[in-house]
């Protein structure tokens, strides 16, 4: 079955980029540097145990749709935007979607949907998930 939308759809091209030396242009704190292997305590890898199980459990909560959990665990297990789109059997402008949402370009861009706003929206609003990441900086700040 030919997918209609797949005339008039751009492609998108992922390559795939060492995290550490990504790790190195962000001047923000994101999740993916709070998680990553380089530690500091057993304190700490006990607090990103923690923080670990809390987004595990808001991802298999009833917060997610069944398609959004699918994408997200292939993402998770290191599949790209082509290898979910052929799996899934959409295309890879569908999943770059389902992850990062609709713009609105009428409206000065504005972002609708995605799994990644989702879950950063559900995290904040999360008392458990906030007071883990205040720890793990309080324990950081004493170790610099």
């Amino acid at each position: 079955m030919k997918l209609k939308s797949k005339s008039y759809q751009y492609k998108i091209v992922e390559v795939a980029f060492d995290q550490i030396k990504l790790n190195n242009f962000s001047e923000n704190k994101g999740m993916a540097g709070i998680l990553s292997e380089n530690s500091y305590s057993e304190e700490l890898l006990d607090l990103r145990e923690q923080l670990l199980e809390e987004v595990y459990t808001v991802v298999n909560s009833e917060l997610l749709t069944e398609h959004q959990k699918k994408v997200l665990f292939m993402i998770l297990m290191g599949k790209t935007q082509n290898e979910i789109a052929e799996h899934l059997g959409i295309t890879q402008s569908a999943v770059h979607k389902a992850l990062r949402g609709n713009l609105d370009y009428r409206n000065d861009k504005k972002r609708y949907g995605g799994i990644f706003k989702k879950l950063k929206k559900i995290c904040r609003g999360s008392g458990k998930i906030q007071d883990i990441l205040l720890e793990m900086d309080k324990l950081k700040e004493k170790k610099d």
